[in-house]
Formats: structure tokens, sequence, C-alpha cells
């Protein structure tokens, strides 16, 4: 119980990372001038990047070197996780609800899905 626990907490506290960075990033963009919809490419890279390195090393404490192969597996379990955050945060945006918490609110429905893929498509031992 608690191993899930602390991963569940590590999950969330390296997700939230990752929302700000990517949030962030985001609203730069967009104050810069990009349009939301471009905007989350470089937005949703770095808060994926930034997941991987987290969750690899404190979410699922994965001891063994990082490898390309891995990076890749990471990567497409992710496009389902995408896939519900883009069209969450397109519906959103869309139907008027600024670009941050359009950006919070489609990272929460995409969290679930993403944590069960990682853990048992990507980091399963």
């Amino acid at each position: 119980m608690k191993a899930r626990l602390r991963e569940g907490a590590a999950f969330l506290a390296i997700g939230g990372a990752a929302f700000v960075l990517g949030a962030v990033s985001l609203e730069a963009l967009v104050r810069a001038g990009v349009s939301p919809y471009a905007a989350q490419v470089p937005a949703l890279s770095l808060a994926i990047l930034t997941t991987w390195m987290g969750n690899r090393r404190w979410t699922f404490r994965v001891d063994a070197p990082p490898t390309w192969r891995e990076f890749l597996r990471y990567v497409g379990a992710s496009l389902g996780g995408l896939a519900v955050n883009a069209a969450t945060f397109s519906a959103l945006t869309y139907a008027g609800l600024p670009t941050t918490p359009a950006f919070a609110a489609a990272t929460i429905a995409a969290m679930g899905f993403n944590f069960f893929s990682y853990k048992f498509a990507v980091f399963a031992r």
C-alpha cells in the first residue's frame, strides 16, 4: 500500500512540475502571437520529456540506464494521452475557455490513461 501511495504521489508531483513547465511555455508562446494549437506542440514536448525523466527515476524507480527503445515506447504510450489532451484542449478553447485553464483540464483528463500506460506498457517489470 505504501508503495502505491508513493508511486501515485510521485506521479502527481512530476506531472505537476511538467504541467507548470508546459503551461508557462504555452502561455509565453501564445502571448508571443503563436496560436494556442501550434503552441501546444513545444509545450507538450517539454512536458513529455520532463515526465519521462521524472517517472522513470522517482515514480517507477527504474535502475537500468535509459534507452532509446524505452523512450520511444514512452512516447508511443503518450500518444493516447496526447489524443485525449488535444481533444479536450481544443473543445474547451473552442468553447471560449482561456488557454491555461483549458491546458490544465486537458492535462487532468489524460493523467489516468498515461499512468496505466506507463506502468504496464513502458516500465513494467
